[in-house]
């Protein structure tokens, strides 16, 4: 048997003792009763049940709602953005946007002309150097 320790004490300290009163069993089936869908036919233990919850903590605190934001990737990335919302801005048929191609800009890559990929291969290249280095030093040292 399921008893609210709460409710237990409160029923001794006022001298209550009444066999009406529904169990604690017969609250959870009518809870679930209720989450299932159905209407019970016990209305005083669905009002008991009522009271019961009004004292539960933290149901009044209700969510914050967000208004709508835009994600980080769309703010970052021209491929977050909706279709629907840019042909509204284009005046374009939503279906047609799919059809609409990038124009060819510059080429311009944002590496200098004179640095170019050399250091990228550089720092790529020095561990394999470092590594090359050791199994020839070990080989080395093997034959002797």
């Amino acid at each position: 048997m399921i008893e609210d320790p709460r409710e237990v004490e409160r029923k001794r300290l006022l001298g209550i003792d009444d066999a009406d009163t529904p169990t604690r069993e017969e609250l959870a089936a009518i809870l679930e009763e209720v989450n299932e869908g159905k209407i019970p036919r016990d209305k005083i233990a669905l009002q008991m049940l009522v009271e019961e919850m009004v004292q539960w903590p933290n149901l009044e605190v209700e969510a914050t709602k967000k208004g709508k934001w835009k994600s980080k990737y769309a703010k970052a990335t021209n491929t977050g953005i909706d279709p629907e919302l840019a042909a509204k801005r284009l005046n374009v048929d939503w279906d047609t946007t799919a059809e609409i191609e990038e124009e060819d800009g510059s080429d311009e890559s944002d590496v200098p002309s004179v640095v170019g990929y050399g250091a990228f291969y550089l720092v790529t290249a020095f561990p394999v150097i470092i590594g090359v280095s050791v199994v020839l030093i070990l080989f080395y040292n093997s034959l002797q």
